[in-house]
């Protein structure tokens, strides 16, 4: 018997161990960074946010998701002893925008006004964009629960979409997006908006129409930083130029004519106000780059290949977008939808 029982006894340990070990793998990267002063940089796997001290609460920006919003909140309980008295959106997206009724108990809202629109109810009767559509097993132009497969959005966030809880999620509910976790903000504004608490100021200006409409950057001028969620990148290209490069342009401006040190994103690295300035230089030398083949009657597939911008190798995401935004840039100026599967 002794025999039979200590290689179960094994076999049990490493079962145990090798569980042990993926559930660690599953756990989010979670960490708290000071940045200067009070001003502190909190992760979530690849997703930030920023939040600032005072001696009368903490001014906090974007709550990602409900469970890093929980254990964020305890956090800051413990480590300062004081409550979230604001959180401040950057913009509505669900991957920024999430959780935030964590802090209702204590916390004000703040977003652009334009934010509220996007959270309103999904209006009209839009069709299922192609991608989606090819999840409608039955064609009867939604996506039913037991549809929503795989690895898409829609199976991964089905409830977030899902606004009126009716077990379906229509073309109206996918051009709103997934934002039923998004608390919405108690106060709104249009320009230039200011918080202060325990005599620290926090100032929200926005950023036009640059990746949505409701997009803001936060500049907390004493610690002469700014956080920028998905428009700043440091090292990093966007993934899209929503709605054009000329918008992306303008917000970056914007985020440039403040004075600041710190260039704190809502994504990969935080850097300095160089970074920013080189992400600007990108945009002005792409755009400029794609007006001169179209002037001298390149072709996009031409432009793509010789208009390298080898200068940027160095950042993320270079190697995966750089054709597409010229694509991008190109559609503006010749005033076609963008192309896609263009090389």
């Amino acid at each position: 018997m002794i025999r039979m029982i200590r290689p179960i006894a094994g076999g049990l340990m490493l079962v145990l161990l090798l569980s042990t070990a993926a559930a660690a793998q599953q756990q989010p990267a979670r960490g708290i960074v000071n940045i200067t002063g009070q001003l502190y940089r909190a992760q979530s796997d690849n997703h930030y946010t920023v939040f600032l001290v005072t001696p009368d609460g903490v001014i906090m920006s974007d709550p990602i998701n409900r469970g890093f919003s929980t254990w964020l909140k305890n956090e800051i309980a413990t480590r300062f002893r004081v409550p979230v008295r604001y959180v401040l959106y950057t913009h509505r997206d669900w991957d920024h925008a999430s959780g935030g009724v964590v802090f209702a108990d204590t916390a004000q809202f703040v977003g652009h006004v334009n934010m509220l629109a996007g959270l309103a109810p999904p209006s009209g009767n839009p069709r299922l964009p192609p991608a989606e559509a090819a999840l409608d097993a039955n064609r009867n132009g939604v996506i039913e629960r037991d549809e929503a497969k795989g690895n898409s959005g829609v199976a991964q966030r089905f409830d977030l979409f899902d606004y009126n809880r009716d077990g379906i999620v229509s073309g109206a509910e996918l051009a709103r997006g997934s934002l039923n976790d998004v608390y919405a903000p108690t106060v709104t504004y249009s320009s230039a908006y200011e918080i202060t608490l325990g005599g620290k100021r926090v100032r929200m200006v926005p950023l036009g129409a640059a990746h949505s409409d409701d997009s803001v950057v936060l500049h907390f001028p004493d610690e002469r930083a700014v956080f920028s969620a998905d428009i700043l990148q440091v090292k990093r290209l966007p993934q899209g130029l929503t709605p054009t490069v000329g918008a992306y342009i303008d917000a970056l401006k914007t985020i440039n004519a403040i004075d600041y040190d710190h260039a704190l994103t809502g994504h990969a690295l935080a850097g300095r106000k160089q970074d920013a300035l080189d992400l600007q230089r990108y945009l002005d030398e792409l755009s400029a780059g794609v007006a001169a083949g179209v002037g001298a009657g390149k072709s996009l597939s031409d432009i793509q290949r010789t208009l390298t911008l080898d200068s940027f190798k160095g950042f993320e995401r270079w190697d995966m977008v750089r054709e597409s935004h010229i694509a991008s840039v190109y559609a503006t100026l010749k005033g076609t939808p963008t192309p896609t599967g263009t090389r």
